[in-house]
């Protein structure tokens, strides 16, 4: 006589949808805190480069903009300081 044998399925080996979501979303949070922690410490660093390219670039406008206000006049090879 043959008996049905109960199958056996490895349930324990399967990652479930759940357990692969949140591993996802662990590896992702994990990656935004590492982002985060490092633009903490570079945005301050990009503070003083962001100043001095704008102040160089008013510097410029403002220079550009005096030369072309003055007219065009010959230039004096001889230059007297009067102090």
């Amino acid at each position: 006589m043959m008996s049905m044998k109960n199958k056996m399925i490895d349930t324990n080996g399967a990652l479930p949808l759940a357990n692969l979501l949140g591993m996802f979303l662990g590896g992702f949070g994990v990656v935004v805190f590492f982002i985060s922690q490092s633009l903490t410490v570079l945005i301050p660093l990009l503070f003083a480069p962001t100043v001095c390219g704008i102040l160089c670039a008013v510097l410029y406008r403002a220079q550009s903009n005096a030369t072309k206000d003055q007219p065009d006049t010959a230039l004096n090879p001889v230059r007297l300081d009067v102090m």
